[in-house]
């Protein structure tokens, strides 16, 4: 066993503690030390390119240009479609007539006091498969929200 080495190897250390510069001034000197001893050396890339948005060749600060511009440009309002009022009424009416509360109408259902919440309140997005559901636990029809139009793009 004598041609084993069990000395403790110390891989990419010196014998002295490295301090950390905490100021800007000394990680410049410490930098212009490292490349006068030529520990360091900066070499400038071929074609590097920066990151094209930061300097932007288009009219809004973008490499995009007419693109974004048309995006920002756009008017057009979004509205999701709520169950309105009459809905949550109905539902209301229809789950006090059994004397249940909104928490245990929900777990009937499968879901949360809040969704049921919401559909009372009629700021619920309508989920026919919610409805159907309030509709068997209930044992009552309810009145669906209309289906919004849609709108025909112009080309």
């Amino acid at each position: 066993m004598n041609h084993q080495d069990w000395n403790p190897v110390n891989v990419g250390k010196s014998g002295k503690p490295y301090v950390k510069p905490q100021t800007e001034g000394e990680k410049k000197a410490e930098l212009q030390k490292a490349k006068a001893d030529g520990k360091v050396s900066t070499e400038q890339r071929a074609f590097a390119g920066g990151n094209k948005s930061a300097s932007g060749h288009g009219p809004m600060g973008t490499s995009a240009g007419a693109a974004a511009r048309r995006i920002a440009e756009e008017t057009e309002v979004f509205k999701t479609q709520r169950a309105g009022l009459t809905l949550g009424k109905a539902i209301m009416q229809a789950r006090t007539d059994k004397k249940m509360n909104q928490k245990d109408l929900g777990t009937k259902i499968n879901e949360t006091a809040r969704v049921i919440q919401d559909y009372e309140s009629g700021k619920a997005v309508p989920n026919p498969q919610i409805i159907s559901k309030l509709e068997r636990a209930l044992g009552v029809k309810l009145p669906r929200p209309p289906k919004a139009p849609k709108k025909k793009l112009d080309d």
